[in-house]
């Protein structure tokens, strides 16, 4: 074998293991960013279980945690928790204050791969439905007033969005009730009833099924 042969043999061999590296441990960085969106409350602590099925299902709470035994506060056909949080422009605005229309909550990070592939669907629903008085509220989990507003201008949103700046409201809704990931959604109806939850990215289809349950009937 020419001595030329061997001399190239290396730096061919070393690219072609290079190729096959890439190709191998991008794909498996980008899924576990995408499943460490997707379950990143279950990476904070004990979380219970889930009964029935578990995307529509209640968590059932450890015994400390729950130690009354009584139904999670944010358990559908219970009255949503309230709260009052910041928006990334410095005012408020507070859950109660929305009595009597629809308001799906949102939680979210702009980190969150399955958050950012369904907000275009949530923009477009508001779009649609906001003269029905539809409201969105996004609850972004803990980050900077610049990140929420960067994102908003990306994604063309135009419902409001606070923060949850010390994930204590999260805290609040996941311990008493269901939310295991994000994002996830809660359907509120005008009289401030958890009507139905989604755990993970909506499709249109997804959206408009749950939105039926609490929009208001359009005259006949």
């Amino acid at each position: 074998m020419p001595a030329g042969d061997n001399l190239g043999e290396g730096p061919q061999r070393r690219r072609a293991w290079a190729g096959v590296l890439r190709s191998v441990v991008l794909p498996l960085g980008i899924l576990a960013v995408i499943l460490g969106g997707l379950w990143y409350w279950d990476s904070r602590g004990d979380g219970g279980t889930v009964a029935d099925d578990e995307r529509f299902g209640t968590v059932e709470l450890p015994t400390d945690k729950n130690p009354t035994g009584k139904p999670p506060v944010t358990q559908v056909g219970r009255a949503a928790p309230d709260f009052l949080l910041e928006t990334p422009k410095g005012g408020t605005l507070r859950l109660s204050d929305l009595q009597g229309q629809p308001v799906v909550v949102n939680f979210w990070a702009s980190w969150c791969p399955p958050c950012r592939a369904e907000m275009p669907e949530l923009v477009a629903a508001y779009e649609r439905y906001q003269n029905q008085g539809l409201v969105i509220v996004g609850i972004n989990l803990q980050e900077p007033d610049d990140t929420v507003l960067d994102f908003a201008e990306e994604f063309g949103i135009d419902f409001p969005l606070v923060i949850d700046r010390d994930g204590e409201l999260a805290d609040v809704w996941r311990l008493g009730g269901p939310i295991q990931g994000i994002p996830t959604s809660y359907f509120i109806d005008g009289t401030g009833v958890i009507r139905d939850l989604y755990y993970g990215p909506m499709t249109e289809k997804t959206l408009e099924e749950r939105l039926a349950k609490i929009l208001p009937e359009e005259p006949g």
